[in-house]
């Protein structure tokens, strides 16, 4: 009798570990942040249009929609060069914050900042919500089941990655025209310091976060120093991406260049810079960027942002780079 009890627990088992399998990409694709592409697939060159997200779940966009809800910080960054502001019903809480918005002040006071708390988001009622493979999943999950069209975003690897989520917004939000012309206005300073920086002879460059943090390749900081003329020295050292980095391997690969997070810093209020707090490491001493004074805080607001507004990072390390190339002579349509 044992016997038999265990032959069918584990069949039962097995069962269900099948089911889970076929069935994951429906079930986790709400609880797994950040894995794998999770961006929502639109089907129609007009509306009405079909949004199918990565569960399965498919929403009818049947006209433009006029009362949006933009939950992420990328999301804000997009849409102010894309639609007029009165369409949206809601944006994130980051957009008013200094250190991580770029558009602080210019959403009015009027729309509602957003925590991503579904309760409030349902009584905006909105017809179309942005989210991120980031953003909270019960409040995913929960749009998912309310019927609400959702655009979920997952991709923020590179340039090519902003490009296409600028034309996901785009189409959805009936706004092409101004979608084409924001990657136009950035591939053409890209090309612009491309142009200039081509025959110059690349600095070996450490981006390197006072936490403990650099990037490896296949991420937008390894694409910013590429693009700026340099050479990532940890693309071949650490994985992809964004990751912990010992003080001990950061000296030892003795970069020209250092470029840092100027995220925290506020000279208004007496605080000090980390290439300040890097500079006297006596650890630091011998490193080549040090000894030359060759460390860089750049604001965070264009190094980290995953929208258009990170052209800003790119051309700042390109001339911390090279000093001699020249400016782009015209200002990038960012609202």
């Amino acid at each position: 009798m044992n016997n038999l009890k265990l032959i069918v627990f584990t069949l039962l088992l097995v069962f269900f570990i099948t089911l889970i399998h076929f069935q994951k990409g429906q079930i986790f694709a709400l609880f797994d942040q950040g894995l794998g592409n999770f961006t929502t697939q639109i089907e129609g060159q007009d509306f009405p249009k079909t949004l199918i997200d990565t569960t399965g779940i498919k929403f009818i966009l049947k006209k433009t929609p006029v009362r949006i809800i933009s939950a992420t910080l990328a999301t804000d960054h997009m849409l102010s060069g894309l639609i007029n502001p009165q369409r949206l019903v809601a944006v994130s809480s980051y957009v008013d914050t200094p250190s991580m918005s770029n558009i602080v002040g210019f959403f009015d006071k009027s729309i509602y900042r957003t925590q991503g708390e579904i309760e409030s988001m349902l009584v905006l009622q909105p017809d179309l919500v942005f989210v991120a493979s980031y953003s909270n999943p019960e409040t995913v999950r929960y749009l998912l089941r309310s019927g609400i069209a959702i655009v979920r975003l997952s991709e923020f690897n590179s340039f090519a990655d902003i490009f296409n989520n600028i034309r996901i917004i785009a189409n959805v939000t009936d706004t092409k025209a101004a979608g084409e012309t924001m990657i136009v206005d950035l591939q053409k300073r890209i090309a612009f310091i491309k142009m200039q920086v081509k025959d110059k002879k690349p600095p070996r460059v450490l981006y390197y976060d006072l936490n403990g943090y650099s990037v490896g390749g296949n991420s937008l900081m390894d694409e910013a120093i590429q693009l700026s003329g340099g050479i990532n020295v940890t693309n071949d050292v650490l994985a992809d991406g964004e990751n912990k980095i010992s003080e001990e391997l950061a000296i030892s690969l003795q970069p020209d260049v250092i470029v840092m997070n100027q995220w925290i810093f506020n000279q208004a209020e007496g605080q000090v810079s980390p290439r300040t707090i890097l500079k006297n490491k006596k650890a630091w001493a011998d490193v080549p960027a040090v000894k030359n004074n060759h460390i860089y805080a750049v604001p965070g607001t264009w190094l980290r942002s995953v929208s258009q507004h990170r052209i800003k990072g790119v051309e700042a390390i390109a001339q911390l780079l090279h000093p001699a190339i020249e400016s782009y002579p015209e200002k990038i349509n960012v609202h």
